[in-house]
């Protein structure tokens, strides 16, 4: 049997062949070749010629007489596309045209296959210019390389007339040296691969109009596409990008059940009317015993692709591990859903399967049945399905009807996966595996692809509001190297931190500490003084300096207390506002502060800041400035940072009103980096600038990278109950990870004191099993503070 090689024609490819009358045969006119089988969807390298004139590229059929552009074949169609655009290549189109592109006529068909010259069967006649040129040169060139193919016979004739064979052969050889010195001048120019706004299949040409455009494809198919995509995007972006994507997306049909789930999440009043609707029509409330086999019969009732074989996707079920149970379960207690007529209700049978599932791999297995060649089950269709599971089991659970939210969360955790998983980050390390300065390749997610894609402007605040792992640092990274063109500016509070990440940071990013900048600023001027104190300032310190009859530990620390609210806040005066509401007296009680006491503090924490100010030698340690001192005094003298684009403000959660003033007054844009459920500062006057900062843009890291799906449901269900986060779900990797109590392989142990730290590591070192331990941050981590 003959092969034929497959053609990749684009939409315009298309529109032509509909108009030809060889539309019917022209396809497979094109014999079996090893030529490249994506010949034409590659971008080309511009050649000096093609660079002069770009923006004319024209179809070689445009160049012929009317009377042959019947007779040119699609190949010729497509590959003219890229020819260049310059007068020479006109002409050299226009004369190969006429000396041999012309099909052979009806007539003489015998003569011409009795001719001498013919060398090439019959059935590669059909081929272009382009491949004769290059063929008979003895290189093709596509994709920007110039690749070397067998030679061919030298005889390329069209079995024209004898009068005319002899210019024929002339137009090719000089077209062969022509071929040979644009050859040349690719190879010198070099491929261009940069992609322009209609880069795609495999890539573009520089032409007015696009190869092959996504707008070309039919509805159908781009309803397909877009169903694979999460809501934000569909609702956020592309619903932008024209109308017709717009209607497809608004469409009532389009991908219902996603859109109702997001909706409800979002707590919008259609949604839950419609949800509650279906919860009371089908009998699924608290009081009812039934409520979970009525969920499975509703699901039984919903709608699916007419071209869903029940017997096929049953079929695809077979090797599921929850099959039998499932079946046994609709046999059992919906048996009109088992033997009805037109068979054991598919649908039935996965929901079963979803509600006895124990784990996410119980879902992805499900979700792989469905998607086997011998399934007729559309990945949309499955989705739908499991949408539909979950929003019902989400409104179960709101209504108060006692059923375990893991079922929930591994529906919702699969789908993220799916959705995800042409960004997944497998490959992205969190913080501490980047610092060594080692550049690893990594794969951004879906989430932090939305942050990079963003640019900033002036005065824009951004937030990032990420859980725990999910990879803050790597993300800033990865804008620096974006936007290489700006200038960042990166500032954490930990000197270490601050080291560390300039291993890692592109040279565009300038990383420092709020406090460096405010001792380059302010703190050396009382350092080259002396008048510098490197450690807290404390009670005992300021009680060496009260007035007589003042004095006391409980007033000297109501002093101190004073001092540090004013020193963390963004207010330019000390005021009674900074006087701590209450205390510890002498007896160990928590009482509130009289007012004679707040106005007595606010004197004294006075006095104390103005000799601290003063740049004069002092005996008295109380009046030496203090590090978080230096730091007010440079916030009061309200600095400028105008030499960056954008300030990368890490651990934003942990800012004190001093800090945020100072970022939120400079012109550039801002971006504040943090999480705000581990806000561990607030003893400082920290507050949580993720919550009390407005905005202008907010973004969301939810994909954790230390770990799988064990621990982030016991730390996304915290959430969900301490602190009713709901809209946001904190997921991990596709990774195995356990909470039961395993010690094999790496454990990690946590303290909250140094002498548990030794005790931990004093049991694990005595242990039967020789282990080897390891300290974060090492061993001066473990020292007392000062």
């Amino acid at each position: 049997m003959r092969q034929f090689k497959r053609k990749h024609l684009t939409a315009i490819d298309c529109q032509h062949l509909a108009r030809s009358h060889l539309a019917a045969t022209q396809p497979f006119s094109q014999g079996w070749t090893n030529r490249d089988p994506n010949h034409g969807l590659y971008p080309r390298p511009r050649t000096k010629r093609g660079i002069r004139g770009q923006g004319c590229q024209r179809y070689s059929t445009e160049l012929l007489p009317a009377g042959q552009q019947r007779c040119t074949n699609d190949m010729a169609k497509s590959n003219s596309v890229g020819q260049d655009s310059s007068k020479d290549s006109e002409d050299e189109m226009t004369f190969a045209a006429e000396s041999g592109c012309a099909l052979p006529q009806e007539g003489d068909r015998e003569a011409r296959r009795a001719s001498p010259g013919s060398a090439l069967p019959a059935r590669k006649r059909s081929w272009s210019f382009e491949g004769e040129s290059s063929q008979a040169t003895g290189t093709s060139q596509w994709a920007g390389v110039c690749k070397k193919t067998p030679r061919h016979r030298s005889s390329l004739s069209y079995a024209k007339p004898r009068d005319t064979r002899q210019g024929a052969g002339d137009s090719l050889s000089w077209l062969s040296a022509e071929s040979e010195e644009s050859s040349q001048e690719m190879e010198d120019a070099g491929p261009d691969l940069i992609p322009d706004s209609y880069f795609g299949l495999l890539g573009t040409l520089p032409c007015q109009e696009p190869q092959s455009h996504i707008c070309s494809l039919p509805s159908e198919v781009l309803r397909h596409i877009f169903a694979f995509l999460p809501v934000e995007d569909l609702c956020w972006n592309l619903s932008l990008v024209c109308h017709l994507w717009r209607e497809i997306i608004r469409d009532p049909l389009f991908i219902p059940w996603k859109k109702l789930y997001h909706q409800y999440l979002m707590n919008e009043e259609q949604a839950v009317s419609k949800v509650d609707g279906i919860l009371l029509s089908y009998g699924i409330e608290k009081d009812s015993d039934l409520c979970v086999l009525n969920l499975i019969r509703y699901v039984a009732t919903t709608k699916c692709s007419p071209s869903v074989d029940p017997g096929q996707a049953l079929w695809s079920l077979r090797d599921h591990l929850l099959l039998p149970e499932a079946e046994a379960c609709v046999r059992q207690h919906l048996p009109d859903l088992y033997v009805a007529a037109a068979g054991v209700n598919v649908w039935a049978l996965v929901a079963a399967i979803v509600l006895l599932s124990s784990s996410v791999s119980d879902i992805q297995q499900l979700l792989f049945c469905l998607r086997r060649p011998s399934s007729t089950v559309t990945v949309p269709d499955a989705t739908e399905t499991l949408y539909c599971i979950a929003v019902l089991l989400y409104a179960m659970r709101e209504k108060g009807i006692n059923i375990s939210n893991r079922i929930h969360y591994n529906i919702f955790y699969c789908l993220y996966l799916q959705e995800n998983s042409c960004t997944q980050a497998t490959g992205v390390r969190e913080e501490p595996t980047v610092w060594p300065g080692k550049k690893t390749a990594i794969q951004l997610t879906h989430e932090q692809q939305l942050i990079l894609s963003h640019k900033m402007e002036p005065l824009q605040v951004v937030k990032i509001m990420a859980f725990a792992g999910t990879g803050k640092t790597s993300t800033l990274v990865k804008y620096a190297e974006k936007w290489s063109g700006s200038r960042f500016l990166y500032v954490t509070f930990n000197k270490s931190i601050a080291k560390q990440a300039e291993l890692v940071f592109p040279s565009n990013v300038i990383c420092k500490t709020f406090h460096s900048m405010a001792y380059g600023h302010v703190g050396r001027k009382y350092q080259s003084k002396k008048k510098l104190n490197l450690f807290k300032l404390t009670p005992f310190m300021v009680n060496s300096v009260l007035a007589e009859g003042k004095g006391g530990f409980i007033r000297a620390k109501l002093v101190c207390k004073t001092l540090e609210n004013f020193f963390a806040s963004a207010d330019e005066e000390l005021t009674i506002d900074h006087v701590p509401i209450w205390c510890k007296n002498s007896q160990g009680q928590r009482v509130m502060v009289e007012q004679s006491e707040k106005l007595n503090s606010v004197l004294e924490a006075s006095r104390l800041w103005d000799n601290m100010r003063k740049l004069g030698e002092c005996k008295e340690e109380a009046y030496q400035m203090t590090h978080d001192g230096y730091l007010k005094l440079w916030q009061l003298s309200k600095p400028l940072l105008a030499s960056f684009d954008a300030i990368f403000v890490d651990e934003a959660q942990d800012c004190t009103p001093a800090i945020m003033n100072i970022v939120l007054s400079q012109p550039c844009g801002k971006i504040f980096v943090g999480d705000p459920h581990q806000q561990i500062y607030t003893f400082r006057g920290a507050v949580n600038a993720l919550f009390t900062v407005p905005h202008t843009h907010v973004f969301y890291l939810t994909q954790s990278f230390r770990f799988g799906v064990e621990i982030a449901y016991v730390g996304a269900t915290i959430l969900d109950v301490c602190k009713r986060v709901r809209k946001k779900t904190l997921v991990g990797g596709n990774h195995q990870s356990g909470i039961r109590g395993d010690t094999k392989g790496q454990v990690a142990l946590l303290s909250r004191t140094n002498a548990n730290v030794f005790d931990e590591a004093v049991r694990v070192t005595d242990g039967e099993v020789p282990a080897r331990i390891h300290l974060i941050g090492g061993t001066k981590s473990c020292h007392p503070p000062a």
